[in-house]
This record gives structure tokens, C-alpha cells and sequence, in this order.
């Protein structure tokens, strides 16, 4: 019986032994785990280095693109600035090409030696654990615990006779199918479909500056009948009927918006009405996706490219945010030509019986076809573009329109003379002489702000603070409509003398004046941001940009920064005159102005003298008076000859009885010599200067000898009258 347990623990704890060495050795760890293993690593540090570098390209490009908008803000950037520029640009290049090279992740062809080496590693692992109880035991021993050695060794036992004869599965353990599903680049499941291929880490996954395609060729004209462009794989629908779901045309748009980096890839837009199309155009209503931070304001930057993946051009593409929506509800519209392609004439029909205050002076139409009209009710205007942009064309509407108004007295100040002559005449005042006209200007602002208290005063009577609470009142005694027209301000404003009065007066008058009727129309060719100080065109109302030569220049009508949005007017067609960007009311439109000229404008010229014709009385009869006897001519008295021998006496006196160096008095020679030119230029004289450039001496000099020779006489015997001044003969001129 003694030999049983005896054998027992010895076949259980050879077991044990065989076990805790397969286990030890990394044995129970397959090839194929190990192999996956080390995929797995290689994959997830292939994945950390991607996410590194997308990481760093886009922190690079935002720096960029944040140096790129100041630049576009402000017109340039300092050195500093562009030295930051150029290390950002080359930072994403470098982190681009790395994400190139670093491309798609392929299963590598591994080497023996690095399962051996990775299995090696394992078992070291797992023998220093084994390891740890017996060096436990070896320290508690020495350290006096003498019992935990025996008390290790009866543990033993007991688990060796516990384990008996049942030999282990000393086999590797098989791969679960969860860690197989985590990595099936490495093992395939079977039964399975095989594994997705990770595509290449493109540009535009990690926020690259994609280059824009080449855009389509603009498609001729349509011809009657013919469809509008419909962005690809939309389905066009008959003339003035809706599209039943529009989903082609959601798809095109949001892959459009997509590939311009506008939203991201894979999702899409919300269409909120069902899409026209006409033989016109086509629109739709979207909305933008939550969540992707997306704005009106972001598709109206990327308007060009987006209309390159419409197949559109810039000038057919019209993008405006939906009004009383917010800012990510828009309106997307392609036409078939340009819509501002053609002038529109504005009748003379058109003008007649013009309300200035509520109904407003028709001055442009919109992409659309509708019209613009500009109410002077609480609105001033700062109309700015480079020389032939339409600038005067808008000018010549607003005056049309004030004039036939009899509400309104109208001051017209014409800086680039003879720009708006036509209506010298029919203005309340017309300012435009060169040498008088910052003088004229600055009197005439000045006294319209001294009127305002005036006005202020006739308000606070009746109750009001403005006009616009009380619109009865407008055209009224002491509260007519003041309009100060100023084409070309910098002509006025940075005038030498009177340059800091105007811009004083406009500094009040644009920040009081809306209030009692006093309206400014300045206009300006963009020049400097110092022509208007920032106080005039902080408080105006309507900002109207023509075709501008560069972002800096739009930027000085529009604001600072909104090149940067997407709205600058050097992207405009300048052979388009009149077209430009109108920031009215918060909301900025691409509008072209009307046309006003030739046959109508003579009509509006005669409308205008028609109305403000002042009534005059008739003349009375003349009384017949009998005719004055003429009285006879006086005779003719000749006019008084010269006395030149008081002047031959004088010189006689003055010359020198012996000629010689000694008896000659220093300055003589020149004295006597400009007596000589005096008398050879006669009762005309001669101007002291020239008198002091024909003898050689100081003008200063010849002013002394002049007083000297007028109290003697001497220049009256010239003819000429005594003169208090020693130049008596410098006004002879």
C-alpha cells in the first residue's frame, strides 16, 4: 500500500514537470499565433506612424492656410510671416511624401528566426515568473523563516499525488476566432469571405490641398428650347417643372462639396424643397450636414473649384444663404450663361414718381433678373472699384432718383470733374472747380452738420428721435432731404488745407446724419485705406464693391476679411461695368447696376427741370419814357508824356566826375545800370527780380535802391503813379 502513493506522486509530479517546461519553453504558443502576433505589431505601429503624420500635415496646413488668409486680408505678410509660410509649406510637403512612402500596409514575408527569436522571448518571460516563488522561498528561508521551505516542499507533494498518473495535453493552443477576426490580414476564418484590401492613404484622407480639376469647357448658348446645365448624373426634368426627389442632383452636389474639402467624403447634403430645373437654370435648397462644421461661408470660398466639379464655371455658379435660415441652409443655382452677361437699361418710365423713402430708386438687378431698389431711409453708401468700373453709372442713378424727388435737396460734389456735368444746373449745389472745391465742400458740410441741431430740435418737439419714427415729416419745413453726393472722396479728403475738416464733418454727419435726413453717397477708386477714416465707413450702411485690382483693395469697401470668406471683388469680370458685391443688411450679393443714358437720360434731364422749375411772375409792361438828348462827347485830352530829362538830370548827378576805381562808390556801376532798364522798359516797368537778374545783384538789394528811388521821384518820372512800397514797379506787370 506504501508503494501506491509513492508511485502515484512520482508520476504526478514528472507530469508537472513536463508541464511547467512545455509551458516554460513557449511551447504551448502555435507559429501561427506568434506569427500573427508580430503582424499585428507591425500593423498597429504602421497605423500610429499614419495617424503621426496626418496629424502634422494638417496642423501644417491649417498654419498655412491661416498665413494664406492673412495675406489675403491684409495685402501681404511681414518677413517673419513669410518665413513661417514657407517652413509650414515645407513641413507638409515633407510629412505628404512620408505618408506616400509609408502607403498601404502588406503582410510582410516573415523570417523563421523571428518566430524562434519571438518564441525565445516568451519563454525568458515565463521562466522568470517560474522562478520568482522558488528565489521567495530561498530569501524567507535565510531571512528565518525556516518553516516556508518545508511547508513549499509538502505543497508540493500533495499537488504531485493530486496530479497522479493524468499525463497534460502538451499540444499549442489554437488561435480564437476573435483574435483572428481582429487581425484577418493575418489568418483568414475559414468559410469567410476573403479580407478587404485597406486602400492607399490618398491626399484628401489626411487633409491635403487636393488640386482642383481642370474645369469643363463652358458649354455655347442654348438655343431656344434648350435644357439647363444639370451637374452630372442628375436627371433634367421638363421646362418649369420640379424634380421628383432630386436625388442625382443631391449626390452630384455632395460629392461636388465633398471633393472641394467643403464636407467630408461619404456624406451628404439635405435637400429641403424639390430642385428647378429650367431652360434657364437649375436651384436647389440644401442644407449642409451637422455636425462637419460647414457653412454657407465655406462653400462661397471654394465657389470656384465647386463649380470646376459642376462643370460650371465661377461666373454660372451663384451661391446664397436661404434668408431667415441659418447658416447652413443655402440656395445652389447653375445657369446656362452668365447672368450678368448683359446690361439692363433703366427707362425713364422706371424713374418717374420715385418715393426715395419707401419705395426706393431702382439701381441694379441680382443673378436673378430681380431688381434692386435703394431706399435713402436710414442708409448711406460707400461705393468703391478701380477707374471704369460703373461706379459713375450707379452715381448717375442716385442723382435721377433724387432729383425727381421734390423731397430732397441734393448737394453734388464732383471731384474728378467733368465726370457728372450733366447736372450742373438742376442740383440744389454743384461743387467741382479744382481751386475752390475743398473749400466749397468743407463750408457746405460744415453747415449741415451746424443744421443738425436744428433738425434735432424740430424732432424732439413732435416726440421723435429720427425721421424714421415719423415718415409724415420728411420733405416737411426744416426736414427736407439733405444728400450729399461726393464722387471721387480722396480729391477732398486728403486736399493739403482743408483735408482734415472734410473728413471732421463726414465723421459726424455718417454717424448723426441718417437720423434728420442727412444721407452721404461717397464714392472712391480704392486707393489707400487712408481716403476715408475708419469712423466714416464704420457707420455706413450699404457697402458697394466694383471690380477691384487685388483682396486688399475689395477689402477697403467691404471689411477687412472678407476676401478671406470668399467675397473679393478682383475675382469679378472686369469687362463686366457695373458689376460688384453689395453688402446690404448683413448679406452680401453679386449684383450689376442698371444703365441709365442716351435717350432716356435726356427724358430724365427734362422730368427733372419739369419739377423743380421755380414759378416765376410776369414781367409788367414797360412805361413808354421819352429818350434821353445824349450829351456830347467830351474832347479828347492826351494822355501825359513822360518827363525823361528829370530822369537824363538824375543820371547826370549821379555819374561819377572822374572815372576811376577811387571815385567810383562801391555798387554804382549796377545802380546806374538799373536806372538804364528801368528807363529803356518804360510806363510798363519791370519786375524787381528781373531788374535783379539784369544787373547782377540781391533782389533784396534792388528792393533797397526801388524805395530809395520812389521817394526821390525818380519812378514817377517813369510814368508811373508814387507807390508806399519800394516795388512800385513789380505791379506793373
Amino acid at each position: 500500500m506504501s508503494q501506491r502513493p509513492t508511485r502515484r506522486t512520482r508520476s504526478g509530479a514528472r507530469h508537472l514537470a513536463l508541464f511547467l517546461a512545455h509551458w516554460a519553453g513557449g511551447h504551448t504558443v502555435s507559429n501561427e499565433e506568434l506569427f500573427r502576433r508580430i503582424i499585428k505589431q507591425r500593423a498597429e505601429a504602421h497605423q500610429e506612424a499614419l495617424e503621426e503624420h496626418r496629424r502634422l500635415v494638417l496642423r501644417a496646413h491649417k498654419k498655412a492656410t491661416k498665413l494664406h488668409r492673412i495675406a489675403e486680408e491684409d495685402g501681404g505678410l511681414t518677413p517673419a510671416a513669410k518665413a513661417e509660410l514657407k517652413a509650414a509649406t515645407k513641413e507638409a510637403e515633407r510629412h505628404t511624401a512620408a505618408l506616400r512612402a509609408l502607403g498601404e500596409f502588406e503582410v510582410p514575408n516573415l523570417d523563421p528566426g523571428q518566430v524562434r527569436h519571438r518564441r525565445r522571448r516568451i519563454a525568458a518571460a515565463r521562466c522568470a515568473v517560474l522562478a520568482a516563488p522558488a528565489a521567495g522561498i530561498t530569501a524567507a528561508t535565510v531571512a528565518g523563516a525556516w518553516w516556508t521551505g518545508p511547508t513549499a516542499a509538502v505543497l508540493g507533494v500533495l499537488t504531485s499525488w493530486a496530479r497522479g498518473p493524468q499525463a497534460f495535453d502538451l499540444t499549442a493552443r489554437p488561435v480564437p476566432a476573435d483574435l483572428i477576426a481582429e487581425t484577418p490580414m493575418v489568418l483568414a476564418v475559414p468559410g469567410a469571405a476573403p479580407a478587404p484590401v485597406v486602400a492607399p492613404v490618398a491626399a484628401a484622407a489626411v487633409g491635403l490641398p487636393s488640386v482642383p480639376p481642370m474645369p469643363a469647357p463652358a458649354p455655347a448658348p442654348a438655343a431656344a428650347g434648350a435644357t439647363a446645365p444639370v451637374p452630372a448624373g442628375a436627371a433634367p426634368a421638363a421646362a418649369g417643372t420640379a424634380v421628383e426627389g432630386g436625388q442625382d442632383l443631391v449626390l452630384a452636389l455632395s460629392k461636388a462639396l465633398g471633393a472641394c474639402r467643403v464636407i467630408p467624403r461619404g456624406t451628404q447634403v439635405t435637400l429641403l424643397a424639390p430642385p428647378e430645373v429650367t431652360a434657364e437654370r437649375w436651384t436647389a435648397v440644401v442644407r449642409l450636414p451637422d455636425d462637419t462644421g460647414a457653412t454657407v461661408d465655406h462653400v462661397v470660398a471654394a465657389r470656384k473649384n465647386l463649380g470646376g466639379e459642376l462643370g460650371l464655371d465661377r461666373a454660372r455658379l451663384h451661391v446664397e444663404q436661404v434668408a431667415g435660415a441659418d447658416d447652413k441652409t443655402l440656395r445652389v443655382s447653375g445657369f446656362t450663361t452668365d447672368p450678368f452677361a448683359q446690361p439692363r437699361l433703366c427707362t425713364a418710365e422706371m424713374l418717374g414718381g420715385v418715393d426715395v423713402w419707401e419705395q426706393g430708386i431702382p439701381v441694379a438687378f441680382d443673378a436673378f433678373g430681380r431688381l434692386l431698389y435703394l431706399r435713402l431711409r436710414d442708409v448711406s453708401i460707400l461705393l468703391g472699384g478701380s477707374s471704369r468700373s460703373g461706379k459713375g453709372a450707379v452715381l448717375r442713378l442716385i442723382i435721377a432718383g433724387c432729383l425727381l424727388d421734390p423731397r430732397v435737396r441734393l448737394h453734388l460734389a464732383d471731384g474728378k470733374h467733368p465726370g457728372q456735368h450733366r447736372w450742373k444746373g438742376l442740383t440744389d449745389s454743384y461743387i467741382y472747380d479744382p481751386d475752390k472745391r475743398a473749400k466749397q465742400l468743407a463750408k457746405r458740410l460744415e453747415a449741415l452738420v451746424a443744421e443738425m441741431g436744428e433738425r434735432a430740435g424740430r424732432l424732439a418737439a413732435v416726440g421723435v428721435e429720427s425721421l424714421a419714427e415719423r415718415p409724415d415729416l420728411v420733405g416737411t419745413e426744416g426736414l427736407t432731404l439733405e444728400v450729399v453726393v461726393v464722387d471721387e472722396v480722396s480729391a477732398f479728403t486728403l486736399d493739403v488745407k482743408y483735408g482734415k475738416r472734410i473728413t471732421k464733418a463726414l465723421i459726424d454727419l455718417a454717424a448723426r446724419g441718417l437720423a434728420f435726413g442727412i444721407v452721404l453717397i461717397l464714392a472712391t477708386q480704392l486707393s489707400t485705406a487712408g481716403v476715408l477714416d475708419r469712423l466714416v465707413t464704420s457707420n455706413v450702411v450699404w457697402r458697394w464693391c466694383m471690380y477691384a485690382t487685388g483682396a486688399d483693395e475689395s477689402n477697403t469697401i467691404l471689411g477687412k476679411g472678407m476676401a478671406g470668406r470668399g467675397y473679393s471683388a478682383h475675382l469679378l469680370d472686369p469687362e463686366q461695368r457695373g458689376s460688384g458685391l453689395l453688402l446690404a443688411e448683413g448679406r452680401i450679393s453679386t449684383v450689376r447696376s442698371l444703365w441709365l443714358d442716351g435717350a432716356d437720360m435726356m427724358a430724365v434731364q427734362d422730368m427733372v427741370r419739369a419739377l423743380r422749375a421755380k414759378p416765376t411772375t410776369p414781367t409788367p409792361a414797360p412805361v413808354p419814357v421819352q429818350a434821353p438828348v445824349p450829351a456830347p462827347a467830351p474832347a479828347a485830352v492826351a494822355a501825359p508824356e513822360a518827363d525823361w530829362s528829370v530822369l537824363d538830370r538824375w543820371l547826370e548827378q549821379a555819374a561819377p566826375p572822374v572815372p576811376g576805381p577811387a571815385a567810383v562808390p562801391a555798387g554804382a556801376v549796377q545802380r546806374l545800370r538799373a536806372l538804364d532798364v528801368i528807363r529803356q522798359a518804360g510806363p510798363d516797368g519791370i519786375k524787381r527780380a528781373a531788374l535783379a537778374d539784369a544787373v547782377g545783384v540781391p533782389a533784396t538789394t534792388v528792393g533797397g535802391w526801388l524805395k530809395e528811388w520812389t521817394s526821390q521821384g525818380v519812378i514817377e518820372a517813369l510814368g508811373s503813379p508814387p507807390h508806399t512800397r519800394y516795388a512800385a514797379t513789380d505791379g506793373r506787370q
